[in-house]
């Protein structure tokens, strides 16, 4: 409750450099053990490459002692984010949202619902920004990393040799509870930037490689305290084995511009792209099921003209951009999904419109005088537009269309097609190395506690970015997304190297990003760090 506290205290609001603040304290934190102390290099910040609020990701490792250097010690992984949502929602509140022990003072009935307001007079409930996503679960894998950390810094596993088990009734038996025997690695890391584009994670790959590299490490599986939820009776969690995919396909369409008196020579853009947004917007034939799950349709996010003010003629130009969540589905199924219905939708303007992907655009540019001279000015002036003005990534994605339209002078009517970051591929623990392995721990944690694994999670998490499957590096996203390069990317090698399975295990949580935010105050202190204590000591001890 006091690294919550502390936590919670900072005010680290998402894309802002208050970030910062909160992985100072981290570091400060784990600094102040004695473990640490006696191995400073076990600890430390690893900043973001190219970020523009010069972020870090805190990171900090626990392990056995070295043994020979063939062998890999088998290596925890507990993941989370320091970053929060704005408080805004507060309200009148707001000053208050991130002291837990203030914030249940000042909270409303009328600001909450029903069944929050229940929750804030029965005492069992910790309410404030932050304290369901994620710093609770962060703060409860932070005080078994130290108390793992003064274990080990006693030596408890010199007098013990490692012995085989296969169930979780052998790990019970062994006082998993106490983790006395430090017989692996527990790597601890925290990124910023979870609740915007994911940049934290994706900066971390390098580090979790270098590592991994540097104290041989098993990546066996990773733990990222993303909030659970609850069946209606309270009783049984839900527990994530995978994350959902997603891609941002970024539709413009350029017309005919014309004064509106001079309709039927003209072309407008907004018909075009609202018959292609009325064919794919909740289309539920191309959603996708897996198990009991169902993926959500095509939602639009944003459909608009490209006027930048008003005149009595046509937009020259309109465009939207589409969210898709995918479990199997890939950049180039995706690409073929969104060229097909835009294809049946200009099948029946007014006169004839040419469909194309950035990519095709793209080497249309190159072979023309100047080329070398606007990419370079462009992608300069695209960095500052994001690192500078803080656009978003879609914002400038349409800019450097339009701007590459402009280069090649295409005055004919068109739509082009492509991507905008960011990409969250999808991935499923099962799909990744050691299945079997695998198994065992989602089988002894079942035994263990009342839970139910579901094979994704549907809210996009950093864990897509933990591994890819085999064989699902494509070309077809870098080709296709014209930021794809200096200004966004992530190391598709790194995921098919590292390839961690991985739990979206946390405490049980309600309503986070919303004023009624609140973790459990039971699960956070007392059910949540029982069941990572046994998983832990399971994963240490299980082939």
């Amino acid at each position: 409750m006091n690294i919550l506290r502390g936590l919670m205290a900072q005010k680290s609001i998402t894309n802002t450099e208050d970030e910062i603040l909160a992985e100072n304290w981290m570091i400060d934190y784990f600094r102040r053990l004695p473990y640490f102390q006696n191995y400073p290099e076990l600890c430390g910040s690893f900043p973001i490459p190219d970020d523009p609020l010069r972020r870090n990701t805190v990171w900090a490792l626990v392990k056995s002692k070295e043994t020979a250097e063939d062998h890999f010690l088998p290596t925890v992984v507990f993941m989370g984010h320091h970053d929060v949502v704005s408080a805004d929602v507060y309200g009148d509140a707001e000053p208050w949202a991130f002291d837990p022990d203030e914030i249940t003072k000042h909270l409303s009935r009328e600001s909450l619902s029903a069944e929050a307001n229940t929750d804030l007079l029965s005492g069992e409930w910790i309410f404030g920004r932050g304290s369901c996503d994620m710093l609770g679960g962060t703060a409860a894998q932070m005080a078994l990393l130290a108390e793992v950390a003064e274990n080990a810094l006693k030596g408890d596993d010199a007098s013990e040799d490692r012995k085989e088990i296969s169930s979780s009734e052998t790990v019970a038996e062994s006082q998993a509870e106490e983790l006395k025997a430090i017989r692996g690695a527990l790597l601890f890391v925290s990124v910023p930037d979870e609740e915007s584009f994911s940049v934290g994670m994706r900066g971390t790959l390098p580090l979790l490689e270098k590592i991994k590299e540097a104290h041989h490490l098993d990546y066996r599986l990773a733990v990222c305290a993303e909030p659970n939820r609850r069946t209606d009776d309270g009783k049984t969690q839900v527990v994530s084995a995978g994350s959902i995919g997603k891609l941002l396909p970024v539709v413009l369409v350029q017309g005919k511009l014309v004064q509106i008196g001079s309709y039927r020579e003209g072309l407008n853009p907004l018909g075009i792209l609202s018959r292609i947004v009325a064919a794919t917007e909740g289309d539920e034939s191309f959603t996708e099921r897996f198990e009991d799950e169902l993926s959500v349709p095509p939602v639009w996010m944003y459909v608009r003209d490209l006027k930048d003010g008003y005149d009595f003629s046509l937009p020259r130009r309109a465009a939207g951009y589409c969210n898709v969540l995918t479990f199997h589905k890939t950049p180039a199924r995706v690409l073929a999904y969104f060229l097909g219905k835009i294809k049946a939708a200009v099948t029946d303007a007014s006169q004839p419109v040419a469909v194309k992907t950035w990519v095709t655009l793209w080497q249309q540019a190159k072979q023309r005088d100047g080329f070398a001279d606007f990419s370079k000015e462009i992608m300069e002036q695209a960095a500052v537009l994001l690192k500078e003005q803080h656009k978003t990534f879609p914002e400038v994605t349409l800019w450097l269309m339009q701007r590459t339209l402009d280069f090649v002078q295409a005055d004919e009517p068109l739509v082009l097609l492509g991507f905008a970051p960011p990409y969250y591929p999808a991935v499923r623990s099962e799909e990744l190395d050691h299945e079997q392995r695998f198994s065992k721990y989602i089988k002894a944690l079942a035994r263990w506690n009342d839970i139910r694994i579901e094979p994704y999670f549907t809210g996009v998490s950093d864990c897509s970015y933990c591994g890819l499957p085999e064989g699902e590096k494509s070309p077809v996203y870098q080709a296709n997304t014209p930021l794809w390069g200096e200004l966004y990317q992530f190391d598709m090698a790194a995921l098919e190297r590292l390839r961690i399975p991985f739990l979206l295990l946390g405490p049980w949580g309600k309503d986070l990003h919303q004023v009624g935010e609140r973790v459990n105050r039971y699960s956070l202190t007392q059910e949540y760090p029982e069941m990572l204590k046994k998983l832990l000591r399971f994963v240490w001890l299980s082939d």
